[in-house]
């Protein structure tokens, strides 16, 4: 069994998976980056998805300070139409930084989140899997090198103003080309929950 069918027959199985990424930026030094544990939900443990990377935390929204934040409070409700005039940066996840976004979160939305990303210089996203949902991402800003397939021994990069599109269940891992300019990108994603159906991915495993 390969494994992304291990990985999507435990997910079925074992039912919603815990959100494993969420950064608090207030231990920025004191980050495991490679922590490697079994996941136990419902009582099924799955060795398939043993990579960890950042420090697992609730499902709670944070700020890049480590406290909630209510992402509710960026929307202007027009009676239909939620608006989001604040882009900027608020909270982290896997090595990634966020605004407030679209979501489900924060909207009646049931299928789409869409949000602006932030790679800092030299940045990371560590190895992940998006689980059954679709990505599409417009590059603003940077350039971005994806290490991917089994293994992420695949590479393709893209620069500023490129679009590119993630099958679901692609093993992946994003890099920062640069050392002194962020990446700013635009990421859609047919999942109005944003990273609750990512699961983190060991490159080394196959």
């Amino acid at each position: 069994m390969s494994v992304l069918a291990a990985i999507t027959l435990s997910l079925s199985e074992a039912g919603e998976p815990p959100s494993p990424f969420s950064v608090d930026r207030r231990l920025e030094h004191q980050h495991f980056y490679s922590v490697f544990v079994f996941l136990t939900w419902n009582g099924l443990k799955s060795s398939s998805l043993t990579r960890i990377s950042g420090i697992v935390m609730d499902k709670s929204e944070l700020t890049l300070t480590g406290e909630e934040v209510d992402l509710s409070k960026y929307i202007e409700d027009a009676g239909g139409i939620h608006g989001l005039r604040d882009v900027d940066k608020v909270r982290g996840w896997n090595n990634i930084e966020y605004g407030p976004g679209l979501s489900g979160k924060n909207t009646p939305s049931t299928a789409l989140s869409m949000n602006k990303a932030f790679i800092p210089p030299g940045g990371i996203a560590k190895a992940h899997i998006h689980v059954d949902f679709d990505v599409m991402i417009f590059l603003l800003k940077g350039s971005v090198r994806h290490e991917f397939g089994p293994g992420c021994k695949k590479s393709v990069v893209h620069n500023a103003g490129d679009m590119f599109y993630i099958e679901p269940g692609l093993p992946h891992e994003v890099f920062n080309c640069s050392d002194t300019d962020w990446v700013e990108a635009i990421v859609a994603r047919s999942d109005a929950s944003e990273w609750q159906n990512i699961v983190p991915y060991d490159r080394d495993s196959e």
